[in-house]
């Protein structure tokens, strides 16, 4: 009987064979929703372009019309750097006489500068206010009122009847000379001195007409 079953079987099997089981369809994954166009990427790519070739610039036709127009600009401004040139504003010593310094102080406001005079000691030295040593300085017939005060130097010897030479800021008010240096002229100073005067008489007379043009 065991082996009638299994020959039945085995026949069974010839006449219908297994058919292979079909395979399952795949499933799509779900689908999302479709999201806006703002949130999509960007195309980050760039575009580049041939820079180096013949560009025609939107200004190039006016080139030689620009470049007459900054020819004149600079050709007027050396023009009025040359009609008007810059004087220097540092400290100056003037060498001049008495008169020389009373009429040379009234434009010390537009330019810094202190006088040098030689002139012969007229007077002896006093003692005034706050330790200030006052003495009169001649110069022909012209006399002119002298200062001094010993803060960082002390006064030396000054002999009576002898040429000195001084140098300060002259006080149009007061009609003094406040000086911040005394001593007798060398020979070889008294020697320049009118040369001096008069470098110094023509230089601030061409510094008064520039003033005036400014």
């Amino acid at each position: 009987m065991a082996q009638q079953s299994s020959y039945r079987q085995l026949t069974l099997n010839n006449q219908y064979p297994k058919q292979p089981r079909p395979l399952a369809a795949p499933v799509p994954p779900p689908s999302r929703p479709s999201a806006p166009l703002a949130a999509q990427p960007q195309n980050k790519s760039w575009n580049f372009t041939n820079s180096f070739g013949p560009q025609r610039l939107p200004f190039e036709g006016n080139s030689s019309t620009i470049k007459s127009q900054a020819a004149r600009q600079t050709h007027n401004q050396q023009d009025k750097v040359a009609q008007k040139p810059a004087f220097e504003t540092s400290l100056r010593i003037l060498t001049s006489v008495i008169n020389g310094m009373r009429h040379w102080s009234q434009f010390k406001d537009k330019v810094p500068y202190l006088f040098e005079i030689f002139a012969t000691l007229d007077s002896a030295v006093t003692l005034g206010r706050h330790g200030a040593k006052n003495f009169l300085m001649r110069d022909g017939k012209t006399v002119v009122q002298c200062v001094f005060y010993e803060t960082e130097q002390e006064l030396p010897r000054l002999i009576r009847g002898q040429v000195h030479r001084c140098v300060g800021n002259y006080d149009r008010s007061r009609d003094v000379l406040m000086c911040v240096s005394v001593r007798p002229g060398l020979p070889s100073e008294l020697r320049n001195a009118q040369e001096a005067v008069k470098a110094c008489d023509a230089e601030m007379r061409g510094l008064v007409k520039l003033l005036s043009e400014v």
